[in-house]
């Protein structure tokens, strides 16, 4: 997955579990960050679909990727102590995008967008808009955990792999 954000020229935030957060225009923001950050999400569903087809020739069950892309304004810098010093993104947009990624498993999509990051993508003047937005849906104004506004979510692809109960 990390070759998947260094070549869409993300940063890799942090591993988070079984998870990664990639940051897209840090700490310098550029017009193809939106452009960069969806072609990301398309190649990493890319690279496990490819990883897919070798565990099924293994006899292996495939892995499920879900992805979750919002845009907006983050604060960057060091959290923590001098015990543990941590350089990252912290803010509302950081909790959206998770919020966002956490309906691909409620919508059973592949990727869900933020209408924020589709509204941005459109008008950025970057010639890869329409084929990244090719196949995403409006799926409305979602409730997500600890906001009092739904948000709006565009969803992309049926899962390859049923969610692990």
């Amino acid at each position: 997955m990390e070759a998947c954000v260094f070549d869409s020229d993300g940063k890799l935030d942090k591993f988070l579990g079984d998870g990664v957060m990639a940051t897209f225009g840090t700490p310098e923001p550029g017009p193809s960050d939106p452009a960069n950050a969806l072609a990301c999400a398309r190649a990493m569903h890319a690279a496990v679909d490819e990883w897919n087809g070798r565990r099924r020739d293994a006899g292996l069950p495939p892995i499920r990727l879900s992805v979750g892309v919002h845009w907006g304004r983050v604060v960057l810098g060091d959290i923590g102590s001098e015990r543990r010093l941590e350089f990252t993104v912290l803010g509302d947009t950081v909790n959206v995008a998770a919020r966002i990624e956490a309906l691909t498993r409620m919508r059973d999509c592949r990727v869900a967008v933020s209408e924020a990051l589709v509204n941005v993508l459109r008008t950025s003047g970057d010639p890869r808009a329409g084929t990244l937005l090719d196949g995403f849906h409006d799926a409305g104004r979602q409730i997500t955990l600890g906001r009092a506004e739904p948000v709006a979510v565009w969803t992309w692809g049926t899962p390859v792999a049923p969610i692990p109960s």
